[in-house]
């Protein structure tokens, strides 16, 4: 039987940038779609870039978050649509234009094309 003692993990290394650089240091990696760690080893390395990291930003995140209640009230504004008071229904009209710009706002911001 072998020993717990002979399995066990080398310490992780790690690195705290300057204060200064800090926040250039995690705009670098958020940027590369690389993890931290990935990014260090390339930097130090200076190995060939591994394929990007499809995870979306955090940015990109929200925004399909957004874009996706904005589908939900799209939807609804258009079963309201079917009301018999023209009044209702210019006001709708013009808040599911609204809509649509800014769904189209929110894909460009995404990087896509509406």
């Amino acid at each position: 039987m072998t020993d717990k003692k002979d399995k066990k993990r080398e310490a992780p290394i790690s690195y705290r940038p300057p204060k200064h650089l800090r926040d250039e240091f995690y705009s670098r990696v958020q940027k590369s779609g690389l993890s931290t760690s990935a990014f260090l080893t390339k930097a130090v390395f200076n190995q060939t870039q591994p394929r990007q990291s499809r995870r979306p930003s955090m940015e990109t995140k929200l925004l399909a978050k957004i874009l996706g209640e904005v589908a939900k009230i799209h939807g609804d504004l258009q079963q309201l649509s079917t009301s018999q008071n023209e009044d209702i229904q210019a006001k709708i009209g013009a808040a599911l234009d609204e809509l649509t710009v800014i769904r189209a706002a929110l894909l460009k911001g995404m990087g896509r094309n509406p």
